[in-house]
């Protein structure tokens, strides 16, 4: 063994930095050394159980941009376990969660795995990432079919259609549903593939809602999807539902010519008048009825309005404190939610499979919890309704 001073042991160093990749390799050697000293420790105080060094394994890590390779010393028993290689599998696992981090921001697997290569030194292969994002396949899993609580105030319910792999590229349905808890904070109770959407598909859903817990649902808010009451009825009958007011405006403005648009516009503000706050359902059907009547001579599907009792859904929100109408007389918070899913999916031109796409948008949707959804929405608190329907035996 070759004793060298201090002094000759730092310009060794410094000779051994001035090389190629010699920082990665003064590096290698430390943490080396240290696992050695570590074993000689650890083996030190096993001296009554007869256990030994026994050789070397290799072991990959990142240091300063770049891949290093390690010994790490075993022992005869196999119990030794150096603290460094805790603290490599602690780096492995942070790459792994920023890499899905990445993905679920909308990244490709191409991008991440070259961005990998410029913070971290080391390149993933598309497929590599593909392995990686699948490692949370069952997490995210486990997060859908997550117990719920037993009441909720009101749930949004609505599909995005997402192009995914199945046997040919197609869109499917995917069912969201956005529940709002007692405690007046958010969180999302459901994200379900059926390739089709249909009222249906949501009756399967919310039978599997209640499976995993929900028993009482006071609001429910959705678009206007044929016999899509009929469901809700049928599986949470005490339940109310809200149709979205703005999917029905936009409707009846999509079959209106260009020059009648602005007037119409005008006649549906009427309609549904958010200043009113005394307003009842009978005056806003009796506002209904005259406006079917004004412009119905024009276009049939207005002239259809008045004769019609599931237009009566439209006007639910009527039935509940004015301070929350306007956030229940449409879907436009499941709505929001849906543009972050498709903001991380617009960069894919299609999914691998249904599982991929359940996966990214479950992901966002953890994140939409983390950051926006645990705030309470104090003027739910105005209204008493919603709590006397959920709490009625």
């Amino acid at each position: 063994m070759i004793n060298l001073t201090n002094l000759q042991l730092q310009d060794a160093i410094s000779n051994l930095l001035n090389e190629e990749k010699g920082l990665s390799k003064v590096l290698e050697m430390t943490l080396n050394g240290l696992m050695f000293a570590e074993r000689s420790e650890f083996l030190s105080k096993e001296r009554d159980s007869g256990n030994k060094g026994n050789g070397y394994r290799g072991a990959k890590a990142i240091g300063m941009g770049k891949e290093i390779r390690l010994s790490v010393p075993r022992d005869r028993h196999g119990v030794f376990e150096p603290v460094i290689l805790a603290l490599i599998r602690d780096q492995e696992q942070h790459l792994y969660d920023i890499s899905f981090d990445l993905y679920g921001k909308g990244l490709t697997t191409i991008q991440i795995g070259e961005l990998t290569q410029k913070i971290y030194g080391r390149h993933y292969s598309s497929s590599s990432i593909s392995r990686i994002t699948k490692t949370f396949y069952s997490e995210m899993e486990a997060w859908r079919n997550r117990g719920l609580e037993e009441k909720y105030l009101a749930v949004y319910i609505d599909a995005i259609h997402v192009k995914v792999r199945r046997e040919t590229v197609s869109s499917e349905a995917f069912y969201i549903m956005l529940g709002l808890k007692e405690d007046y904070t958010r969180e999302v109770i459901a994200i379900t593939n059926i390739p089709i959407e249909s009222a249906s598909g949501w009756k399967d859903e919310l039978e599997i809602l209640k499976s995993r817990g929900v028993k009482k649902v006071g609001l429910f808010i959705g678009d206007g999807l044929s016999s899509l009451e009929n469901s809700i009825h049928q599986v949470f009958p005490e339940s109310y539902f809200q149709k979205c007011v703005v999917h029905f405006k936009r409707n009846i403005l999509n079959k209106v010519k260009p020059k009648h648009k602005a007037e119409v516009a005008e006649g549906l503000k009427e309609v549904f008048a958010m200043d009113k706050i005394n307003d009842t359902k009978n005056d806003a059907l009796a506002r209904l009825k005259a406006f079917s009547l004004e412009w119905g001579k024009l276009y049939k599907h207005i002239d259809k309005l008045s004769h019609n009792h599931l237009y009566e859904y439209y006007f639910t929100y009527l039935d509940f404190n004015h301070q929350i109408w306007r956030m229940i007389y449409t879907t436009n918070w499941i709505e929001r939610l849906n543009k972050d899913f498709r903001r991380s999916l617009k960069i894919r031109n299609a999914l691998p499979s249904a599982e991929s796409a359940l996966t990214l948008i479950t992901k966002v949707a953890v994140d939409k919890e983390d950051k926006n959804y645990h705030y309470p929405i104090h003027n739910f608190k105005k209204d008493l309704k919603l709590k006397e329907i959920i709490n009625l035996d």
